[in-house]
């Protein structure tokens, strides 16, 4: 009983002390590492960031501190997936496996959600921190996230032991060290010294004005899409960043500005750099309906060209392409050989649903191989006037056939919300051929025809210059394009062993009566 007692009241004081943190209420663990790993969209504002009195990491091969500095924490919900700690004056890096006794200038840090108070003891927090900060923070994360922990450049949540410690010293150098909590141990990352964050380049307030006025007025100007943007008033977001630009001291602040200003498009094709860095701006989430590992294990022989396409068979007599990319032009080549080798099939299988994008050309010369005769898939229109409405007619997109000779068989097209840009015009061709099927989910939404926008301080923006219309004349901005058949799978239905979108592809052409089962070479 007495033990009983004690136990009880030691879980009651836990549980007290733990209230009494400051991010007890506001960030809280709910979820875990999950296999397979699944990118978490994340928002780093204003109130995510805090004043620390000190922050430290002491471990027996990795000491470093830091005196008063702000931290910043990117978070999915409720759950922390990173910070970004940004001392007010360098600390040291005390003890470490490379870079023992240099200048700490920034810490980037990724941890399990259920590890913030630990790292974050209640003792160093004084308050909210510095507004400023959350584009700094975010800025960190956008240099330092393809190191870590991440899927499509978004952060999983790692194991609850394991943290990664990526630190920017006045060297100049980036030591990056992962920290494995079970055995105690610090591993370095060498391949990482040569790219620490860039230094920020001072600009006046005349040159951060003239940029933000370069591309204000190229998107008034040239974009072609604000007539279905709801709710965006251009001429107001100009005056509610104009002067967040005048007021910036480097060429990134002004970039800040100019994402803060293209943000409320939420256009996919939009985006903002400062020299090599990429300014975050916040999107809709797009959730992928595959997995790899999935339907690399679903085929007895893969067949991967190293340019995009892969291939494979089974035993029944159904084939299989997946489309990664529309960037090289070998790939062509390399699906007409993936074609020939797949002629004897009765269905074809080809996966869209990892493709971004790319050269809308590669995809009609690929797509041609399916069709008996030339096609309209989709039509442009692009701006002719100064007022926002102002486009021209439509311009005609279409799709010729292309020999030796035509795929006849059932096809099934996987595509889904990462089916993107060029990809989604590339589901429009194929569905144009009667032997047809697409399935999965909707597509982006998302296709642009875009040029950069330069200006004088190395700050560039992407803008979309046409409106994308499907066959019927519908925008398919922000919408995609809906499969013909739509395949309902939950998160969790993904695994490295099964894939519910590809294995409905197969039921589908399991359903072709013996009969009907012929060669796709005809």
């Amino acid at each position: 009983m007495i033990r009983r007692l004690l136990a009880a009241a030691l879980l009651a004081s836990a549980a007290a002390a733990q209230s009494e943190h400051p991010f007890a209420d506001r960030y809280q663990a709910t979820l875990d590492f999950s296999e397979p790993p699944q990118g978490r969209a994340w928002r780093c504002d204003a109130q995510d960031v805090f004043a620390l009195k000190s922050f430290c990491i002491d471990q027996p091969q990795l000491k470093l501190s830091l005196e008063a500095c702000q931290i910043a924490l990117g978070h999915h919900e409720r759950n922390v997936l990173w910070a970004a700690v940004l001392p007010d004056a360098p600390g040291k890096l005390q003890v470490a496996p490379q870079g023992q006794g240099e200048a700490v200038t920034g810490v980037w840090l990724r941890f399990h959600p259920a590890r913030l108070q630990e790292l974050i003891p209640k003792e160093t927090i004084v308050g909210q921190g510095r507004a400023d900060a959350a584009a700094l923070g975010k800025r960190m994360c956008a240099w330092k996230i393809g190191g870590s922990w991440q899927s499509g450049n978004l952060p999983v949540v790692p194991w609850r032991h394991w943290l990664i410690v990526d630190v920017d010293t006045d060297a100049p150098a980036r030591r990056f060290f992962s920290v494995d909590g079970k055995t105690d141990t610090v591993k370095p990352e060498p391949a990482f010294a040569n790219r620490p964050l860039p230094a920020l380049r001072t600009v006046t307030e005349a040159q951060a004005l003239a940029a933000f006025d370069t591309v204000w007025s190229a998107f008034d100007r040239e974009y072609a899409m604000f007539g279905i943007k709801a709710g965006v008033d251009w001429p107001a977001l100009r005056d509610t960043w104009r002067p967040r630009a005048q007021t910036a001291n480097s060429s990134y602040a002004v970039a800040v500005a100019l994402a803060g200003l293209v943000e409320p498009l939420q256009d996919l094709h939009v985006w903002v750099k400062a020299g090599d860095e990429f300014v975050p701006i916040a999107a809709r989430n797009r959730p992928l309906n595959g997995n790899w590992r999935a339907c690399l294990a679903r085929w007895q022989k893969v067949v991967d060209s190293k340019v995009g396409v892969v291939h494979a068979r089974n035993d029944d007599g159904v084939g299989y392409v997946a489309i990664h990319q529309l960037g090289k032009k070998e790939m062509v080549a390399a699906f007409d050989q993936a074609l020939d080798a797949l002629a004897d099939c009765h269905g074809l299988i080809v996966d869209l649903r990892f493709n971004g994008g790319g050269d809308e050309t590669l995809a009609r010369q690929i797509a041609g191989r399916f069709l008996a005769d030339t096609c309209l898939y989709s039509s442009s229109r692009f701006r002719n006037g100064k007022r926002h409405d102002d486009l021209g007619p439509p311009q005609p997109r279409r799709c010729e056939p292309r020999g030796p000779w035509r795929y006849q068989s059932p096809v099934v097209v996987l595509q889904g919300q990462r089916t993107m840009s060029s990809a989604e015009s590339f589901a429009l061709m194929l569905a144009q051929a009667p032997n047809v099927t697409t399935m999965g989910d909707r597509t982006a939404g998302s296709s642009g025809n875009p040029r950069q926008v330069q200006t004088d301080i190395g700050v560039v923006a992407n803008l979309p210059r046409w409106l994308d219309l499907d066959p019927e004349g519908k925008p398919i901005e922000d919408v995609g394009i809906p499969p013909q058949v739509r395949v309902d799978a939950k998160e969790q239905e993904f695994t490295p062993t099964h894939d519910p979108v590809l294995e409905a592809a197969l039921t589908h052409l399991d359903k072709l009566p013996a009969a009907e089962r012929k060669p796709g070479k005809r």
